[in-house]
């Protein structure tokens, strides 16, 4: 069944002042799409060519299944969302702008969407072009995939995609149904943390291909390259989001345990790159004690439980350990200059 607008899968592209590799973006989606496909390009204010490069693109492309949406800057979860409310496709998927999917990306997803046995069809991405999926016609059945069944209260089956807690938000398709009327926290960072773990709750059916469909490009423009102080504010908020719901859906919390301490590490890796050390704000604390109180511990290890039930402690060591270490480099630089 596809949507009464007839497209089966909307891909949503926000963009912002990424000029120089939206147009080999547009290139590698364009080059297995169909008809049953629209494409939703949400233009965020961006201030150098790339809106020009799209239209550029689309010029000698004549294309009937693209929406081209221009806002003044907002920030990429309100673009998301713009994304979302021009989406009319059964499914729903995302692709940032300056990354490739594979030449088989549509050829592979597209029957698995038809189909409709799955609420999300989830994939690998790698940051290395060259091992990006190709379908060799010499290999047989080179597509290795798992279907993830959920029955009742039993959400055993997502403890490995917990674990992992891959929650990058370009190697998913969603049902339009799973996502219902969730939307992206706007003004916030590391939206995909915030958003993808709820989505999985709401399955029955989901399909987890293991190949390498999407490159991810790593540039100077990335969260990752480029940390803010309000970075750790938001994987707190996402543990703050996660603890919150699992008080309202107790059969959830061993899974749910697992994307709480994965927020706590990434929280305090973040808070340790961009201050020196584990420097907890106050409403830090008090969300650490309280996803702790929630936690499913028989599946913590014990050294991360210390950490979160005495934090106050875990601050204070970081604190003298990059206190002393900063006191030795200060003094070896003085002396060698």
């Amino acid at each position: 069944m596809i949507s009464a607008s007839g497209y089966l899968l909307s891909i949503i592209i926000p963009t912002y002042n990424n000029a120089e590799f939206i147009a080999d973006t547009l290139t590698s989606i364009h080059q297995g799409i169909t008809d049953e496909v629209e494409i939703i390009i949400v233009n965020d204010g961006s201030t150098d060519q790339t809106e020009e490069r799209i239209n550029a693109f689309y010029r000698e492309k004549k294309c009937d299944n693209i929406k081209l949406i221009s806002q003044k800057n907002q920030g990429v979860a309100i673009t998301r969302n713009v994304g979302l409310a021009h989406a009319t496709g059964k499914y729903i998927g995302f692709v940032d702008s300056d990354d490739i999917v594979c030449p088989d990306y549509f050829t592979i997803l597209l029957p698995k969407l038809k189909s409709g046995k799955y609420d999300i069809v989830e994939f690998n991405l790698t940051r290395d072009i060259n091992k990006l999926y190709q379908n060799k016609s010499d290999t047989k059945n080179s597509l290795v995939q798992q279907e993830i069944i959920l029955t009742d209260d039993n959400y055993a089956p997502l403890l490995p995609t917990f674990r992992a807690g891959q929650w990058h938000l370009m190697t998913k398709i969603f049902h339009r149904d799973v996502i219902g009327m969730d939307r992206f926290e706007e003004h916030r960072r590391y939206e995909d943390v915030i958003f993808c773990p709820f989505q999985y709750f709401k399955c029955r059916s989901i399909l987890k291909i293991e190949n390498k469909l999407y490159y991810y490009r790593l540039n100077d423009k990335s969260i990752t390259e480029n940390i803010i102080d309000s970075d750790a504010d938001s994987i707190f908020f996402a543990m703050r989001k996660m603890y919150n719901y699992v008080n309202k859906n107790k059969a959830k919390r061993t899974v749910a345990t697992l994307m709480i301490i994965n927020c706590f590490l990434e929280g305090r890796k973040l808070l340790r790159k961009k201050k020196g050390y584990y420097r907890y704000s106050e409403s830090m604390l008090n969300d650490i004690q309280n996803a702790l109180a929630c936690c499913d511990t028989k599946i913590v290890k014990k050294k991360i439980i210390l950490k979160m039930k005495y934090p106050h402690i875990d601050r204070s060591i970081s604190e003298i350990r990059y206190k002393i270490i900063s006191g030795c480099k200060n003094l070896f630089f003085r002396k060698v200059f």
